[in-house]
């Protein structure tokens, strides 16, 4: 599409150049008025100087745009043209592509902060476990006739429980990292909560979940996934009001205009706020018998429904978690 106001500018000023240069050029061969000669040749040159300027403005723009571009200045923002639809269009596209620039170089980083995270958890593990076996292998080869048949036993059982541990640890690692891709489908909040009410019921203390959601609550989701995060932070809430002499844990969903959410909040002791960032780091635990990924796979399943997974706690109060599903990504469901 072209800028028809431009264009316009463009034709009238050549127009215009092309008219005064002739009636110059008459008015100087024919010695009529030599002052209004070098009146045309003025006129001639503010109409060039006009054009020149009138083109290079949007090709400074464009060129601002696509340094912004190049240099990552999500800051920079171009004022749309009410008075010109084709550089308004041009205009609200290019403030389109610098958000949407934004938001996949803001999740980049976040993907590149949570491998890099891994990766230390990984090293740091994979070097603890493999130290002992190493050291342990080592002095059963020099002084194998010191340990004996027993000794030897005991040290290759050690070593066993260490490679067993290993393996659990990056059959975890696995399991956080190799996640399906969702298969949404439109799913009933209330028939998705009596599902895990029967898959939970076995379960210390399930006699003490809530689950609250009205009977028009659609979600669309992948249910496999969302079941298996629910599951991971209603034992989680569990397990925080063990103490409790009168556990609450509420599983609620409410689906509003700008989002859909599903928050399950518990009474228990509760998150201190310096730690509150630490609990999304994959394998970081403060339970003894925790393996740290359940709260990472379950914000894991969220980032892959285009949501997110937060939480907000206050010690011995309340600890909510909450899974938040942007009413843009269901449009395509309704």
């Amino acid at each position: 599409m072209l800028n028809r106001r431009l264009h316009r500018t463009i034709v009238g000023g050549i127009t215009g150049i092309v008219l005064f240069s002739v009636i110059g050029a008459w008015l100087l061969v024919s010695l009529t008025s030599l002052f209004f000669a070098f009146v045309c040749i003025c006129i001639i040159i503010a109409l060039a100087i006009m054009l020149v300027r009138k083109m290079e403005k949007t090709d400074r723009q464009l060129e601002s745009f696509f340094s912004a571009i190049n240099n990552n200045d999500f800051n920079a923002h171009f004022t749309e043209k009410n008075d010109d639809k084709f550089l308004n269009k041009l205009f609200q596209e290019m403030n389109r592509i610098i958000a949407q620039f934004e938001n996949n170089h803001t999740e980049l980083e976040e993907r590149r902060f949570y491998y890099e995270s891994i990766i230390r958890v990984l090293t740091h593990e994979i070097r603890n476990s493999i130290t002992p076996i190493a050291s342990l292998s080592a002095d059963l080869i020099k002084y194998s006739d010191e340990y004996g048949k027993e000794g030897m036993i005991d040290g290759l059982q050690t070593i066993n429980q260490q490679v067993q541990q290993l393996n659990t640890f990056l059959n975890a690692y696995h399991r956080l990292t190799h996640l399906p891709d969702p298969v949404k489908s439109k799913v009933k909040i209330c028939t998705l909560f009596d599902k895990l009410n029967r898959l939970l019921n076995s379960e210390p203390g399930s006699e003490n979940v809530r689950y609250i959601s009205s009977e028009n609550v659609e979600i669309p989701l992948d249910p496999n996934l969302i079941t298996l995060a629910l599951i991971n932070l209603i034992r989680n809430a569990l397990q925080a009001t063990v103490n409790n002499p009168q556990p609450e844990i509420k599983v609620e969903a409410e689906k509003g205009a700008a989002c859909s959410f599903i928050q399950v909040t518990d009474n228990g002791d509760g998150i201190p706020q310096d730690r509150l960032d630490d609990i999304f780091t994959p394998f970081y635990s403060t339970k003894k018998e925790g393996s740290g990924i359940g709260l990472p796979l379950s914000r894991r399943i969220m980032q892959l429904h285009g949501g997110e997974l937060t939480v907000n706690s206050e010690p011995g109060e309340k600890t909510v978690f909450s899974m938040t599903f942007p009413a843009h990504l269901q449009t395509s469901f309704s």
